[in-house]
């Protein structure tokens, strides 16, 4: 025993292999955090049988349809796979591969924990490239991954958003090495944030172009050669993807814009929210106070590129429309995608290693608190499923079905948007037709075949109430021209969803429907083709 040991109070004595295991997790405590974290985020995915993360599942129905194209008789005469290159495609590339070795569902969660990790681990490679090694803020990504747009299931853009930021990294990497090496890079990423969304390719040249102002900044906006290359090196890239673009059918939605007044606080909403805003609120207020702890230390710094991408990251946001390309929520998407991306413009510089142990037991824990939040209504929500899968058991194959909602919906507006489009697993599970799924040209390779699409939303519009279909049961004469394509539902649907529901709700239309599946928060009902013709 050393003299020091002799001396040292008994509450400071560490026994040696305590000591050892401290002292190690302090020497890799961001490899060890980063494992946490890690483990942490893909959990919920495959916690439960579907990430309840309302659009993927129309998507997920459309990999099942692209990998049984020509094999299932039903969906192949209800469904034709348009293969062209619009910006949408990723899911469509990777999860009907994935299929043909793993079941559909398992290839999703491998998808979705791929676009998870790429969200995460983006900031990490832009802060790698910008200070030249891994420092433990860019972690904080971790705690925001599970936001507003994640669980409305906006798949292809997500992973748009982590490959812009992987793009960004390698662009800043390759900075002093030949132009025409970043120039292939950059095109490489720009096909492939292309494929992913048509909005990635927006983000990543956002990002490139403010950090080359800030660069051309530092060379007081000097008009040198340096200049005309770096503008050559920056637009050269992008430049085979307009004849992509406008060769595509996604060019006829150019002229489908809109505006919506809401939108903007919304869209900041979307960073922080998930289930319950009580929550969310107090990880906000927690997540403001720590970074406000930081700040009053002096131990966090930036980059100076953080401020042209921040300025013009917001100024954009503010001009873009609510609707693009026919896709909504096209503004309120930004602000997640532009916070992962600053994320990794900051540094952390810790006064010692226990500050630094003590900024990771936090992210550690916020996090926690996050995923932990989500994965318990993900586990409440997989019963609806798992409730909703049961109800396809004596559905015959190749069933045409239409999807309604409750005249006075139940329940939470989060849990809604998680079972909106739970009725799709049916294309999966029986081969049905579902009047829900996503058939917009332009947006997905998918359509209807003409046979079937006067009977289906081909414009991604909002599910009829039930109300609707009752009163159109009693009044569609079918002389008239058809307005919606609900109108003659009695005659060519074998199954009516109603969404949004409480157990045992009555029948709204005995004389047209019979229920088949009292679910948690749905009703099944089958159509009556006998129906008498005067009754209705």
């Amino acid at each position: 025993m050393t003299v020091d040991q002799i001396h040292a109070p008994e509450a400071c004595r560490v026994p040696p292999a305590r000591a050892r295991l401290v002292d190690l997790l302090l020497t890799h405590e961001f490899s060890v955090a980063f494992w946490l974290l890690t483990i942490l985020v893909v959990t919920p995915v495959f916690l439960v049988g579907v990430p309840p993360l309302a659009d993927y599942v129309n998507h997920l129905a459309r990999m099942r349809v692209i990998a049984v194209q020509g094999v299932d008789p039903s969906l192949t005469a209800f469904y034709k796979i348009d293969w062209q290159l619009i910006p949408n495609l990723a899911m469509d590339l990777i999860v009907p591969v994935l299929d043909r070795i793993l079941d559909i569902y398992r290839a999703g969660q491998i998808f979705t924990a791929l676009t998870v990790l790429s969200m995460v681990t983006g900031p990490m490679a832009v802060h790698k490239a910008l200070f030249g090694r891994i420092n433990a803020f860019p972690l904080v990504a971790f705690v925001v991954v599970y936001n507003g747009i994640f669980l409305f299931g906006m798949m292809n853009y997500l992973l748009g958003v982590g490959l812009a930021m992987w793009g960004l990294a390698a662009w800043i990497a390759l900075k002093e090495r030949p132009v025409i090496l970043r120039m292939i890079v950059s095109a490489v990423f720009c096909f492939l944030l292309y494929v992913c969304h048509l909005y990635a390719v927006g983000l990543y040249g956002l990002a490139i172009g403010s950090y080359e102002l800030w660069a051309w900044s530092r060379r007081r906006f000097a008009l040198d050669r340096a200049l005309m290359v770096d503008l050559v090196a920056l637009i050269v890239p992008v430049l085979p993807l307009v004849p992509l673009l406008m060769g595509s059918s996604t060019w006829g939605l150019v002229t489908e814009y809109a505006w919506a007044p809401q939108s903007k606080m919304e869209g900041l909403e979307l960073i922080f929210r998930t289930y319950v805003d009580t929550h969310d609120l107090a990880l906000m207020g927690l997540g403001a106070v720590a970074l406000g702890w930081a700040l009053h230390r002096g131990i966090l710094s930036v980059h100076g590129a953080i401020w042209p991408l921040a300025f013009f990251g917001f100024a954009v946001f503010l001009a873009m429309p609510y609707t693009l390309f026919g896709s909504e929520m096209a503004d309120q998407r930004m602000p997640v995608a532009l916070l992962l991306m600053l994320i990794g413009f900051v540094h952390l510089d810790p006064d010692d290693k226990w500050s630094k142990a003590g900024f990771l037991v936090l992210v550690v824990g916020f996090a926690a608190m996050r995923v932990g939040d989500v994965a318990v209504h993900w586990l409440k929500i997989d019963a609806i499923y798992t409730d909703m899968r049961a109800s396809f058991a004596s559905m015959p194959r190749g069933s045409k079905i239409l999807v309604s909602v409750a005249d006075d919906p139940k329940g939470a507006q989060a849990e809604q948007d998680a079972i909106s489009h739970a009725p799709c697993l049916a294309m999966i599970e029986r081969s049905a037709l579902v009047s829900t799924a996503f058939t917009v040209k332009g947006k997905q390779i998918m359509t209807v075949r003409k046979a079937f699409r006067a009977q289906v939303d081909t414009e991604d519009g909002v599910p009829p109430a039930i109300s609707q279909l009752v009163a159109t049961s009693y009044v569609f004469d079918d002389d008239e021209p058809r307005e919606h394509f609900w109108d003659k539902w009695t005659e060519e649907d074998d199954y009516v969803y109603v969404l949004y529901t409480e157990k045992e709700a009555d029948n709204p239309d005995p004389s047209n429907l019979d229920l088949a599946y009292d679910g948690k928060g749905f009703q099944l009902y089958k159509v009556k083709k006998n129906a008498d013709a005067e009754g209705r």
